[in-house]
């Protein structure tokens, strides 16, 4: 299991270099195929040996081949918490059939939320893809689990529909109240397809207990942010956060809740 692990903490740092690609251009609407991985500020083709995922950072010691630019950080730390996350979920489920749903569902997750904080705004459409992973995922383990040999614990539809419309009603009607008191837009739109995407992944118990967590990192990072002036928060990689948490931590917060 040792070995496997270290295959799939490896396959997540390699996504991770994906990702990146992902976060930089999809805002940006480039192409994610062409032109191929280039340093941004002198635009030389990136080889090989120099797109290896954090290994390649620390040996060109965090600067161009060429130019000599600094690279940001950013770029490790996303491989490395993307293997972090690939590996975590390995952990928790083992090598279940559902650990491709968990690791495909949550890597969207972190990749819009990397959006959300460089960005803060994320085209809402891509959220399809993981909606009907979730929905498909949901439906195997409540109808047909016994012909698939699925055991995973998951809501059921009632409470997974019932997580997602209500968490989405609660985040519009949030949304509709604050920007009418504060006379400007008081929450991103795509917050409210984040809360439904949640609310769907957890059922509407855990959604709760998933907003305690997202708060409580979110206020966090609000005070480190106080310094600037009114400082806008991205809260969609607050709400990915506190979803994870919850999910990993899901069989001890179901016996003090269910």
């Amino acid at each position: 299991m040792i070995i496997i692990g270290v295959i799939i903490f490896l396959f997540g740092l390699s996504m991770g270099s994906f990702f990146n690609v992902l976060i930089y251009r999809l805002p940006r609407n480039e192409s994610i195929v062409f032109p191929p991985s280039h340093c941004t500020k002198c635009n030389k083709k990136i080889s090989f040996y120099d797109n290896i995922p954090v290994f390649s950072y620390l040996m060109l010691r965090g600067r161009c081949r060429y130019c000599k630019q600094k690279i940001s950080f950013m770029y490790p730390f996303i491989e490395l918490m993307t293997g972090i996350m690939f590996l975590t979920l390995f952990m928790y489920t083992g090598l279940h059939i559902m650990l491709p749903v968990y690791i495909t569902v949550f890597s969207f997750l972190f990749v819009l939320s990397a959006i959300d904080f460089f960005h803060k705004e994320i085209n809402v459409y891509v959220l399809f893809i993981p909606y009907a992973i979730a929905l498909i995922h949901i439906i195997l383990n409540s109808y047909i689990s016994e012909l698939f040999w699925i055991t995973d614990k998951v809501p059921g539809i009632r409470d997974a529909l019932i997580g997602s419309f209500s968490a989405a009603i609660m985040f519009f009607l949030i949304r509709f109240a604050g920007s009418r008191i504060l006379k400007r837009e008081a929450m991103g739109e795509a917050d409210i397809y984040i809360v439904g995407l949640t609310g769907l992944i957890l059922g509407y118990r855990l959604f709760f207990v998933s907003l305690i967590f997202a708060g409580m990192t979110g206020l966090l990072y609000y005070a480190f942010s106080l310094k600037k002036k009114d400082p806008e928060i991205p809260f969609i990689p607050f709400l990915t956060l506190g979803c994870f948490i919850t999910f990993l931590l899901k069989p001890l917060i179901e016996g003090f809740i269910i």
